[in-house]
Order: structure tokens, then sequence, then C-alpha cells
């Protein structure tokens, strides 16, 4: 066999075998789902809107939210990064009132990542703790979809008011 067949042999095999998974999804007729960064901007804010809803409802944060393979974090109580794992018991509040504004969802692999940015804002009391009137603070989170739903890797609040950063400002003002 020619060297030139040979490779044409060997492009053809691994182009089935990369494709091969899709092609027999088609040809099976499975209904999977059609990720688009669209729909993931939407399921993420949806998601973080009700959270967020249900955390002021039961002054406590969402249970389930935590990837399986748990959560890397830096949290606006500053401090050193936190390692979350999935199951842990979550904060809860004496007072909890907290809005999510402004959030920004960016997919980074459709259906799979995305990375969400937002302001948090509003007032708390974590049970034993000092009441935060005006808490105010910017938040990125990754989240992975794991069986169906989305679930939190990373985050990072970090509070707007008493903080120090670098004098530029902003690069681009959105309309």
């Amino acid at each position: 066999m020619s060297i030139n067949r040979l490779t044409q042999t060997t492009v053809l095999l691994l182009s089935v075998a990369l494709l091969g998974p899709a092609l027999s999804a088609i040809a099976t007729g499975t209904d999977a789902p059609n990720p688009d960064a669209d729909t993931d901007a939407k399921e993420v804010t949806a998601m973080i809107l009700a959270h967020q809803a249900q955390s002021n409802r039961e002054n406590r944060q969402v249970k389930g939210v935590i990837s399986k393979h748990g959560s890397v974090e830096f949290w606006s109580s500053g401090g050193l990064r936190q390692h979350v794992e999935n199951g842990a018991e979550l904060p809860s509040y004496t007072n909890l009132n907290i809005i999510a504004k402004d959030i920004e969802v960016e997919s980074i692999v459709p259906g799979q990542a995305a990375v969400a940015t937002y302001y948090a804002e509003g007032s708390l009391q974590a049970k034993g703790g000092a009441p935060v009137s005006n808490y105010l603070t910017r938040v990125t989170i990754v989240f992975a979809r794991e069986d169906g739903e989305w679930k939190r890797r990373a985050a990072h609040w970090s509070p707007i008011i008493g903080g120090a950063g670098t004098t530029q400002t902003v690069l681009d003002k959105k309309n």
C-alpha cells in the first residue's frame, strides 16, 4: 500500500471514529439537546435568580448547587481560598435579603461550561454574626453541567466597598 493510500485510509478511519457517536445519535433518533450560548445564558441566569430568591425565603444557601467534584472559592469575607465539597454544610442566616443584578453569562463550552458575572447587593446577618446592612459584592462563578443541571465549580466574591485595586476603571462602556 502506498503512503498516499495509507494516509487517505488513516484520515477516513479517524473521521469515522470522531463522527461515529454523532452519526449514531442521528441514526437512532436520539433526542439530544442542541446546546448553544443563548440557551446557556438563559438557563444560568434563571437558575441564579431562582436560587437567590429561594435563599432569601429560607435564610440559607440552596443545597445541591456544588459540583460533585467540589468548588474552589474566594469569599467576600476575605481569607484564604476555600475548597467546598459537594454536600458540605452551607451557611445559614438570621436574615438574608440579597439581590443578583446585571447578570452576564458567557458560555465557554455550549451546554457544558459557563461563567457568570454579576453584582450581589442587599443585607444579611449570618447566624451568630454581625449584621451587614450594605452588602455589595462582585461575583464570578464558573458552572459545569452535570447530569443535566448547572453546578458550581469555582466562585469568587469580592466586596466593592472598602477594597483597593488598580487605577484602571473600564475598557469600553456597554450600551
